[in-house]
């Protein structure tokens, strides 16, 4: 028996360690892609839910900023009216309390 290997079993050796090797980082990459795909379409599903959340928060900002103007416009028209009611109160001499 040979103590040392010869050039052909050092070739095939070499050979079979590079086609082991290629099938492994194959089935590694197709792993890695189909984590990946998964992460990926997590990612989309939590971009709708933001989407959305936004929508609603958008919304609710604009029903408190229309309600405000509403009660802004409400007080000025009463402020206008109970100046109005100071005015005939002076003209026709009956008091008004707590005006």
């Amino acid at each position: 028996m040979a103590e040392h290997a010869t050039k052909q079993e050092v070739q095939e050796i070499v050979g079979k360690a590079v086609t082991d090797l290629s099938e492994i980082i194959a089935n590694f990459a197709q792993q890695v892609d189909g984590r990946f795909n998964v992460v990926e379409a997590k990612q989309h599903e939590l971009d709708n839910k933001f989407d959305r959340l936004l929508g609603t928060i958008d919304s609710f900002v604009g029903r408190i900023d229309r309600y405000e103007s509403e009660q802004l416009a409400r007080d000025s028209q009463f402020n206008r009216l109970l100046d109005w009611a100071r005015k005939v109160s002076e003209k026709t001499g009956i008091p008004l309390e707590n005006l």
